[in-house]
């Protein structure tokens, strides 16, 4: 016999976890834009003639990482998204849906944490290249 939920949320609350998913698939698709934007600037920024080989592969590498991380958070979005969608949309599964929602979200911060890391790991870099340290 299968186990289900003890807790079925209320139409209210399906109202407010609805607009979560709604924002969270909207950030997915935002953090998609940021990956084409990352790899387009990472090669348009990049002056392939007259850079060092070790610079062109630090300017192309940092636009691939971020490029990378924002793939990841995108996707982790749109699970989180579609997860809390399922939440509204079924009976009987609320609970693992919205635990599966809130693993995901743990996962994202910890994506965007990354991202700031790497961001400020490369300011860093660019520090030291800059300085010929």
């Amino acid at each position: 016999m299968a186990q289900q939920d003890a807790y079925e949320f209320t139409s209210r609350e399906n109202e407010t976890i609805g607009k979560a998913a709604t924002w969270a698939l909207a950030l997915a698709g935002a953090s998609f834009i940021m990956v084409i934007v990352h790899l387009v600037f990472a090669f348009l920024g990049t002056d392939f003639a007259d850079s060092a080989f070790s610079l062109l592969i630090f300017d192309l590498g940092a636009g691939v990482v971020s490029a990378s991380c924002y793939l990841a958070a995108g996707v982790l979005f749109a699970i989180a998204g579609r997860a809390l969608r399922r939440v509204v949309n079924t009976e009987g599964n609320d609970l693992k849906h919205m635990s599966k929602a809130l693993d995901t979200l743990h996962r994202i911060f910890v994506v965007r944490i990354a991202l700031v890391f790497l961001t400020v790991m490369a300011v860093v870099a660019v520090i030291v290249i800059g300085e010929g340290l």
